[in-house]
């Protein structure tokens, strides 16, 4: 404990800030216990403006002396508190020994949540409406209370230590998926002591550049196509699927394609302006699982029949926010990826072109600017005991930025889910994995070969699900 106080202070946070209520995480009937933590904006600057950082806990279901699991959120720009309750009822078998512990990131839920999106404002007018991303900037940057420069991945790993400290952990086990791979990566390398082994799932590695997703979206779109002409009742129901999606594709593309559809909330009529950027987000959001796959063929090929009720449906599940601080993400985004290089040439050779590159561009052409040292982007090497996961249809991070990842991790072993899309720990046997390798973490997992039980799409071959 005299080396974790000695760590705590060097990062700027005594443990007499911490306060702590009882709470309920949004979906969970458990009690729940939630923390703050007083935290300085500029850790250069700690006696400069200040914020309170949150964190939650759901003990284990008897008192337990086990190292707690700590989720660090993706995104970036999730709340860890906000899908918390989520996470528990997906890891509810972890309760039974170990507390369940999550770190809410600077910029998000109540940890001076960065949201470009007001309460009264319509979540779904960006689908609707031409963005003005100037004007869109100027007025997010202008509600926030924040510093955007402090609101970067190191100063939120800082964040990270301090309230693990404060919460009188020697030692966790950390959890990240997606972005919080990235989050759990950098905290491997910045504060070691504090970590006894990390669950690396869909993983986006320090080195990578993340926000365009051309190259892998186009794989994974494939691989539906694929799937569906390999699949008897797809392939009757739908023999034309790839040919109707890439017109589909270049017509948005001659023009946006102008659709009546119903408002999600107010259910009033509005035109949707259907253009490629769109469409390129619809599909690669409807890509990220098998519940989601599924639906697809049906959208596309009704649309080919100038039937755009089911993709204006499904773009609107996919739209209103996603439970993202949007501040966050595109600041990140655009600091830590987007300026830092040109992503590969690969990322505009495929028939999506230079869409998803050219939006975030677009975006961060008026986004203030912070810059990473250089070393912050070197492969993370370590020799802690990792448990990699990927899904082979992931859209965003797929295996092979996994086999990246571990290349520089002595202690890790990577498993990869046939039938998985994005995030494989929180599915199927899953979770009893995960249990296993927090008993004994780094040695060989006597089940891995249950990933290969994930079942395959079942596509819906019709409006009414048949």
């Amino acid at each position: 404990m005299a080396f974790a106080a000695l760590s705590l202070t060097s990062i700027g946070a005594p443990a007499s800030a911490l306060e702590k209520t009882d709470c309920h995480l949004r979906g969970l009937p458990d009690k729940a216990e939630c923390f703050s933590l007083i935290r300085p904006e500029d850790p250069a600057n700690p006696n400069g403006k200040t914020f309170n950082l949150h964190a939650a806990r759901v003990p284990a279901l008897t008192p337990s002396k086990a190292e707690p699991l700590v989720f660090l959120a993706g995104g970036p720009g999730q709340s860890a508190i906000e899908v918390g309750g989520m996470v528990t009822q997906a890891l509810r078998p972890l309760l039974a020994d170990r507390d369940l512990v999550f770190l809410e990131q600077r910029g998000t839920g109540d940890s001076n949540g960065f949201n470009c999106v007001t309460d009264d404002e319509d979540p779904y007018a960006d689908l609707f409406a031409e963005a003005d991303l100037e004007a869109m900037t100027r007025a997010c940057l202008d509600a926030f209370d924040g510093d955007p420069q402090h609101y970067n991945t190191p100063n939120a790993i800082d964040d990270f230590a301090a309230m693990v400290q404060a919460l009188g952990y020697d030692k966790v086990h950390v959890y990240g998926g997606s972005y919080g791979t990235r989050a759990a990566l950098v905290f491997m390398r910045a504060h070691p002591q504090l970590i006894r082994s990390v669950i690396l799932d869909s993983m986006a590695p320090v080195q990578t550049v993340v926000g365009p997703f051309a190259n892998h979206g186009h794989r994974a779109l494939t691989l539906l196509f694929d799937e569906c002409e390999a699949n008897p009742g797809c392939n009757t129901t739908h023999p034309q699927l790839r040919d109707n999606f890439w017109a589909l594709w270049a017509r948005a593309g001659e023009a946006p394609i102008d659709v009546t559809v119903t408002h999600p909330t107010t259910f009033a009529p509005q035109r949707l302006r259907l253009d490629q950027t769109k469409l390129f987000h619809l599909v690669i959001n409807f890509l990220y699982s098998q519940q989601q796959r599924q639906l697809l063929p049906v959208a596309i090929d009704a649309a080919a029949d100038n039937n755009f009720a089911p993709l204006a449906g499904l773009m609107a599940a996919v739209s209103g926010g996603q439970g993202l601080y949007h501040g966050l993400t595109t600041n990140i985004v655009c600091n830590e990826d987007i300026r830092r290089q040109a992503p590969a040439a690969e990322e505009t050779r495929t028939p999506f072109g230079d869409v998803s590159l050219s939006m975030w561009q677009r975006m961060c052409e008026h986004w203030p600017a912070y810059r990473l040292d250089d070393a912050h982007f070197e492969p993370v090497a370590s020799d802690l005991p990792v448990l990699a996961l990927s899904g082979r249809l992931d859209p965003v991070t797929p295996p092979a930025w996994g086999e990246e990842t571990v290349a520089s991790l002595s202690n890790a072993q990577h498993l990869v889910a046939d039938n998985a899309a994005h995030i494989v720990g929180l599915k199927g046997c899953g979770p009893k994995l995960i249990q296993a390798f927090l008993r004994a973490p780094g040695a060989p997992l006597d089940n891995a070969d249950c990933l290969a039980e994930l079942p395959g799409v079942h596509f819906m071959l019709n409006q009414n699900n048949h």
